[in-house]
């Protein structure tokens, strides 16, 4: 499979949903971009660094973080810039093949190194449920655009909640806000926020209790 060629400004607008302006939307828009799924996953290491007494463990958070979520980023980026995929989003389910490619390659490769290095054990499982989960969804969205950003605001939550205790509970109430702004964009229907939330929670509640 080829990367395709450059997308014309028309064939943009033709498949990205144009949404009326109203402060409904754009409350929408900002709750999508603050709930990026890159961002989140910076929170979500950071924070496992932060909980971390183990030594050496902010090292191996910024080894995570320049090879499992900025190397795969700047790849959509370049893409972009290209021309080669309609948003950052990237929105057409045919586009994300590449998207997906990169990601779970370098998710892997990090995983592996982080094994072999001895980093410690919370990174591994924060780095194993991001590839498996990472790599169903990529299996699933050559059917079915299941919701990357639902899954992504579901891992962080459920992870925040672990980590955090009762303290991290109203962290849960993203997960329907997010869902809200996807269907509010028409990024999404109510099945692929709602497959993508429980795709998410699963994955990274199933690791910690298990491998955690």
């Amino acid at each position: 499979m080829t990367i395709e060629t450059s997308l014309s400004v028309q064939t943009i607008e033709t498949v990205v949903p144009e949404v009326p302006a109203t402060r409904g939307r754009s409350v929408a828009r900002w709750v999508s971009r603050l709930a990026s799924p890159p961002l989140l996953a910076v929170i979500c290491t950071a924070l496992t660094a932060a909980r971390s007494a183990t030594y050496g463990a902010w090292g191996w958070a910024g080894f995570l973080v320049g090879f499992t979520i900025l190397l795969p980023t700047l790849f959509i980026v370049w893409l972009l810039r290209r021309g080669k995929i309609t948003d950052f989003d990237v929105y057409v389910r045919k586009q994300r093949f590449w998207p997906y490619v990169v990601s779970l390659s370098c998710g892997a490769l990090t995983w592996i190194v982080m094994s072999v290095g001895g980093a410690p054990q919370m990174f591994l499982v924060l780095s194993g449920a991001a590839v498996g989960q990472g790599l169903t969804l990529f299996l699933i969205n050559t059917r079915w655009k299941i919701s990357a950003h639902a899954a992504g605001t579901a891992s962080f939550a459920v992870l925040s909640w672990q980590l955090l205790g009762s303290g991290g509970l109203p962290l849960l109430l993203i997960i329907p806000l997010v869902a809200w702004s996807r269907l509010r964009l028409h990024r999404h229907t109510f099945g692929q926020v709602v497959a993508g939330s429980a795709l998410g929670a699963g994955f990274i509640f199933g690791a910690l209790h298990l491998w955690g």
